[in-house]
């Protein structure tokens, strides 16, 4: 009979990157948003090829010391949550600490921070999971994270990606609804070389008009319940405007797919659609966070 084994650090993680890294566009989310939460109102990136082979994000938020560098290596190691009363109350994007080490299990990672009150920075380079070098580094304030060779150690997750041009949408899918949901930060993205977006800080409006890239006429609609446990705005590209695209529905910033939102922005809008049409544009709703549930899966 065999016997109960504790896993090591380095396979629960490779476990726990099929979950939290099922794609390019994954990596993109994680590290984006870990740039958010460090209060980054610049993010860069740079992708090349499917993003298997670099995955590169540049913020200027706040950045790491050495021993916190260390630490946002280990599984369960977090600054977001504190006590377990925040977990019903979640504001931030990521908050279970698992990110990183998921990604570096599954690549060849860099990680180079400095806190802006700091002279010198510190660069960690890990290896499909382990611990290759650390040291000081002369760098900007704020951080950058490299991801290459994606999954080189797992060649047969690489053969369920689509392809290339796929993978590619749902990398700039991931970027587009984030810039939704922060006007404020200014990004970019480069493919192989080429700018594919390029979004300025700017006003929510604008930034729907960036993001849809629309100058024609536009329906906005703002309500709350008045008890700051709800507010709802709307976002809404007319009928005479001929578009592929669909209605984005955020919740407290995070990209949501709802059937029954979006019928009732359809039935709100009914007045203003022509038959058989389908609201195209950015809904934002923002929650009491005690109302949702964010907790309910690692990819989330």
């Amino acid at each position: 009979m065999s016997k109960i084994r504790v896993l090591s650090d380095h396979l629960a993680n490779q476990i726990a990157a099929g979950e939290v890294v099922e794609r390019p566009a994954s990596v993109v989310k994680e590290l984006l948003e870990n740039a958010l939460d460090a209060g980054a109102d610049r993010i860069n990136m740079q992708v090349e090829s499917d993003g298997t082979r670099l995955i590169r994000v540049v913020d200027n938020g706040v950045g790491m010391d050495q021993d916190d560098v260390l630490l946002c290596l280990e599984r369960h190691a977090t600054s977001k949550l504190i006590e377990e009363s925040q977990l019903a109350a979640i504001t931030t994007l990521g908050f279970r600490g698992e990110a990183l080490p998921s990604i570096g299990s599954v690549s060849r990672m860099s990680l180079l921070s400095r806190l802006h009150t700091a002279e010198i920075g510190t660069k960690a380079e890990i290896r499909y999971g382990a611990l290759h070098d650390l040291h000081d580094d002369g760098c900007a304030c704020g951080t950058i994270i490299e991801v290459r060779n994606l999954f080189g150690n797992l060649p047969a997750r690489k053969k369920f990606l689509k392809t290339k041009r796929t993978e590619l949408f749902h990398i700039e899918e991931v970027i587009r609804n984030q810039a939704l949901a922060h006007p404020d930060i200014a990004f970019s993205l480069q493919v192989d070389g080429r700018k594919t977006i390029t979004l300025a800080a700017a006003d929510q409006e604008q930034r729907v008009r960036d993001v849809f890239r629309f100058s024609g006429r536009m329906l906005d609609i703002s309500c709350s319940d008045g008890q700051d446990s709800l507010s709802v705005n709307g976002f809404f590209l007319l009928p005479d405007a001929v578009s592929t695209a669909r209605l984005r529905i955020l919740v407290n910033n995070r990209p949501v797919q709802d059937r029954m939102i979006r019928y009732a922005a359809a039935e709100g809008l009914k007045g203003l659609l022509m038959k058989g049409q389908q609201p195209v544009g950015a809904l934002l709703l923002n929650l009491d966070p005690q109302l949702v549930d964010i907790n309910v899966h690692p990819a989330t």
